[in-house]
């Protein structure tokens, strides 16, 4: 799928190893195929961005822990963008660890929450055998090769 190879292609621009960091996540909002809106998460930086959305969404977690999620960042981004969020955009969401490996990267139940509650529900998210889950199909397969390409040809 294109917004899945745009997505891997995107973050390993933007993946760097690091010793502190066990993983990042990566996520990218599309209208169509066409790439409107990506994010990454940081975990060692709380944010008053991440404290706002808990407090908009009724998110204890993220109140209590204001650490953004590449989620919450990408609802964050959109809503100060476009000032909404339109239904029919698709959602991708992975996971690279420090060796640049793609690992699973569903939702956790707070972002879950989040991205129901704005009604994204076309959401893919990397498994951690580096192929995709989405919301109408059991599993999106990436040829083994497709993945090296994707992250080495920008």
């Amino acid at each position: 799928m294109k917004i899945i190879q745009k997505t891997i292609r995107k973050a390993y621009q933007n993946w760097s190893p690091c010793k502190e960091i066990r993983c990042w996540h990566y996520c990218g909002a599309f209208d169509g195929t066409k790439l409107i809106c990506f994010t990454q998460n940081n975990p060692i930086k709380t944010h008053a961005g991440a404290y706002r959305i808990g407090e908009n969404f009724n998110l204890p977690k993220y109140k209590e822990f204001p650490f953004f999620h590449s989620e919450s960042r990408l609802i964050d981004k959109l809503l100060n963008r476009y000032n909404y969020i339109n239904p029919s955009w698709k959602i991708v969401v992975m996971r690279i660890n420090r060796c640049g490996k793609i690992l699973g990267s569903k939702p956790c139940i707070n972002c879950s929450k989040l991205l129901q509650s704005v009604e994204l529900n076309e959401i893919y998210y990397s498994l951690d055998d580096g192929n995709f889950m989405g919301p109408t199909v059991d599993k999106i397969y990436l040829e083994p090769f497709d993945q090296l390409s994707l992250a080495h040809n920008g």
